[in-house]
Parts: C-alpha cells; structure tokens; sequence
C-alpha cells in the first residue's frame, strides 16, 4: 500500500510472516527546519489480551526494529552517463587527474561514489520498470500499450548498455599496481553489484516484453535480453564473481552475494542513531525539586519544635522521626506527581540522527502508550469506521488502542554537507518492522471443522479462524505546516501470523 502527500510518503507491506514494514520518506522542505509529526494507531481486539499490564513499552520496543537512511538520490537512467554530477561521471573526472592514486581524499571520496553509483542505480532502474507499469495502467484502457512499452524497453537496453560499458572500460585504471587493493575492492564489488541489478532488471523486463510489446517486435526484444542475461552472467564468471544461478544447485551462494552487495551499496546512506531517554535533565530538575520540597517541611518541623521544647527534648527527637518519615514520602509524591504532570510532554526516547562520520541531521522522538477512545482523535476514529460487528466482537467494548508517536526534525544546512557537490540529498528513509506474535498467544486455532449439508449429504468442511488487527496513520507537517493525512490499513492475522493485508480506501 502507498501513500503520498508533498512531503510524506508512506509504503505498508508485510515483510515475512510475523513482521509488517512501515517505509516513511521525510523530505526536506524549505526553511532551516522540516517538523513532522507521525501518529499510529493499532486497533486490537480486546479477546486477544493486550493492555498495558500484559504488554510493556519495554515489550513493544523489543518488537519495533528502526532503520533510518538517507533517501537514495534520484535519476534517470539516461542522466548517468549524461549528467555531470552523476557518480559515474564523478569518477571518470576524479581518476582523469593528475596523481589521483597518492591523494587520501581522492580515494575516500571513489570508495563513497562507487557505492553511491550501486544505490543509485538499483534505485533507476527500480524507478523506470515501475514506470513502465504505471504507463502500461494508464494506456491500457486505448488498447496502444505496446507504443509505449516499446519505447521504454529500448531505453532500458540502451541506457544499461551504456552504463555498464562506461563503467568496465574504467577498470584497467582500478587495476593499476599502485591503486590500493581497498579501492580495487570497492570497483569489484561496485562492478558485481551492477551486473546483478542490471539482470534482474532484465529478467523482469522479459515478462513486460512477452505480456505487452508489439507482436512484430518481440522475437528481436527476447533475443536482445537473452543475449544481455548471458553477457551478464559471463562477465560475472570471467571476472570470478560467485553469484551465479545454477538449475542443479540451490543457490545459497548467489543470495547470499546478492544481499551483502545489497548492503554494501546503501551502505553510503546509513545513517548513525545514538538513542537516549528523552527529557532526562527535566527529571532530574523536578526530581531535585520534589526533594527539595521535601527537605523544606521536615525543617520547618525541626525548627518549630525546637523553638518550642528546645533542641534536646523528646517531642523534638518524635518531631524529627515523623518530620523525616513525612520528608520521604513527600519527595515521592511530588516525584510521582511532576512525572504525571510532564507525561503528555516527553517521550519515551530521543533519537539523534547522524552521518557515519558524526554530522548530525536532525532527531526524531518517540512515545507508545495504551489510550481510550475518547483520547483518539475524532477524524482517526471516522477512518477507523468500526461497525457493528466489530462492536459485537468486542463484547461492546472498546478495542484494544495502541498510540505510537513520533516527531521528526530535520536539519536542512546539514544535509547540504553531506556529499558536497556530488548529489544532492532531499530527504530521509524512516524504515520500522514491528513483530505481531505479540498478538497470536490468545488466537484460536486457525482451522476448524463445521458441518455442511450437500446434495442431501452430510459432509465436514475446514473454516479458517482470523482477527483483524486495523491500523491509522496520521501525518501532519509541523513546519512548515501543512494538511493532516490518514490512511488505513487491515492486517488480517491467525494464529500462524500474517495471513494478508488489505488497504481501507476512504
């Protein structure tokens, strides 16, 4: 599921059988500052047995897993090799001057552009295949698909020639004696890295190829991917790249390759996050002030007693005893009471967002409680449109309601040092998975039998028992501000895990 506004964009899916991923993009919008605001709402069933007694905040941390990186840069396929601050040209520019291989910040700055081309282009080409099927959507309905699609394959076969062929010509430079094996390193794997995306990019362009180009032009389009695929695959072997497909194995190596290529290449956008309890001096302060508090009334008893028995008498020394049993108690209630007070205002922890290199970016702050109804806001509950069996199947009580909120603020001088004058960042990626097996311990089991009559006979048929876990988002852009958004989404769970999920349209 997507959903985009200006400045958010949100993409829901789940992620394997026990964890649904919430992808958020923050952009960076005019002014010193961008402020977000994010609030989720989880609407349980109250059979399942969540509460704040059964499930902590301690719990539900243990269940989020965050993930915050820079929002991979965006371009063209064409503009990689036309553009001149594309990383490829980046580097053509770099190894063309003079002594570049004796110059530290030369090669730092070839190890961060190697990467950054592999996580630019998997991002390209995930972009123009996707384009690809939103034209084809679009189109579709005049029946003139294949005008359009044609015109994108070759683009794709094109461009991705091009690039790759740039690239390889470069390596000769890479493997000179005196480039040091760290950066001959970075070029191989840059260099793997391409030639896989480019092949799965192939492989999905051969089934647009074969539902939605034109007739004529499909035998010359397979044999042009299929000679690609193969090129592909013997550029890997040539140069001793294991990740390659093989019928009669089960490929461990090849997934494995490709997954720590993954993460080489968008290691360039990870962003460090130093967690920290929010609002920690403040505690401090009202914790000093309830002692203080405290402190004031067991002395105002000593000094009134001993302005009335002297200082050696026993209603002095019972004074003190009670004065100090009441200081304690005291300096614990106004402990209590300055917590409750300042509940609403602090989180349950603040996330400093930094570069690897220890720029900071920005902070994000986040809090989880279990709240009523009457604490949702009334636009959140019209989008969660509980109907009557919902009711009923609550026993006509309110759900269980999860809140997790969030605030995000983002430094936009900041992001402009990141890599300089190479690409320009706008924004960042706020990935969280959250675990439901939380939510399975009280289900029933997925399967049960019932009776059914058919023809006149009496047969036993399985009927599959599921929940609906039900969450809303709500966006809001604090500065500069703009409209509240809310969208919603259905998780249908058994007791085996996530079953689907469904999209709610307003």
């Amino acid at each position: 599921m997507h959903l985009a506004i200006e400045s958010i964009q949100q993409a829901v899916k789940p992620h394997d059988q026990y964890q649904v991923e919430i992808k958020l993009d923050y952009e960076l919008l005019e002014g010193r500052q961008t402020h977000y605001t994010v609030e989720t709402y989880i609407f349980s069933p109250h059979t399942l047995g969540l509460s704040a007694d059964t499930y902590s905040k301690k719990d539900f941390y243990r269940d989020v897993q965050n993930y915050i990186r820079l929002k991979t840069p965006s371009m063209l396929l064409r503009d990689f090799t036309e553009s001149h601050v594309s990383p490829l040209s980046a580097i053509k520019t770099l190894i063309g001057q003079p002594d570049w291989i004796n110059d530290s910040k030369s090669i730092a700055k070839l190890n961060t552009l190697l990467k950054l081309l592999a996580a630019m282009l998997n991002s390209a080409i995930r972009e123009h295949l996707m384009h690809i099927k939103s034209r084809i959507e679009e189109v579709s309905q005049n029946g003139k698909v294949h005008l359009v699609v044609d015109t994108l394959v070759e683009e794709f076969l094109t461009e991705t020639a091009t690039i790759s062929d740039q690239f390889r010509e470069m390596f000769a430079t890479f493997n000179l004696p005196h480039v040091p094996e760290s950066l001959l390193n970075g070029y191989r794997l840059t260099d793997e890295s391409i030639s896989i995306l480019v092949e799965e990019g192939l492989l999905e362009l051969f089934q647009i190829v074969e539902a939605y180009s034109k007739k004529s032009n499909r035998p010359d389009f397979r044999m042009r991917i299929s000679d690609r695929v193969e090129g592909e695959t013997k550029h890997r072997r040539h140069h001793g790249y294991f990740s390659l497909l093989n019928m009669s194995d089960e490929n461990e190596t090849y997934l494995y390759r490709a997954s720590v290529l993954k993460k080489y290449a968008s290691s360039v956008l990870f962003l460090s996050a130093d967690i920290s309890k929010d609002g920690k001096r403040l505690t401090h302060l009202t914790n000093a002030a309830a002692a203080g508090i405290a402190m004031i009334f067991a002395t105002l008893v000593a000094f009134y007693f001993q302005s009335q028995y002297g200082s050696f008498t026993l209603p002095v020394f019972t004074a003190l005893v009670v004065g100090y049993m009441f200081k304690d108690r005291i300096k614990e209630l106004g402990r209590d009471l300055f917590s409750q007070r300042l509940q609403p205002f602090l989180h349950d922890r603040r996330i400093t967002i930094r570069t690897q290199d220890g720029v900071k970016l920005g902070y994000l702050k986040e809090k989880v409680d279990f709240v009523t109804e009457s604490q949702v806001p009334r636009l959140v509950l019209l989008r969660r449109d509980r109907d009557q069996f919902s009711k009923i199947d609550n026993d006509g009580r309110e759900e269980t309601i999860i809140r997790h909120s969030k605030e995000i603020v983002l430094f936009a001088d900041a992001f402009k040092r990141i890599f300089g004058d190479m690409v320009q960042i706008t924004g960042i990626n706020d990935i969280l998975r959250y675990d439901v097996r939380a939510y399975l311990n009280k289900m029933a089991e997925p399967i049960q039998e019932r009776a059914f009559l058919e023809d006149g006979e009496l047969r036993s048929i399985s009927c599959h028992k599921v929940y609906h876990l039900n969450i809303v988002s709500r966006y809001r852009t604090v500065r500069p501000q703009k409209a509240k958004i809310h969208s919603r989404i259905r998780l249908i769970l058994d007791r085996t895990g996530i079953k689907r999920m469904e999209t709610i349209q307003e």
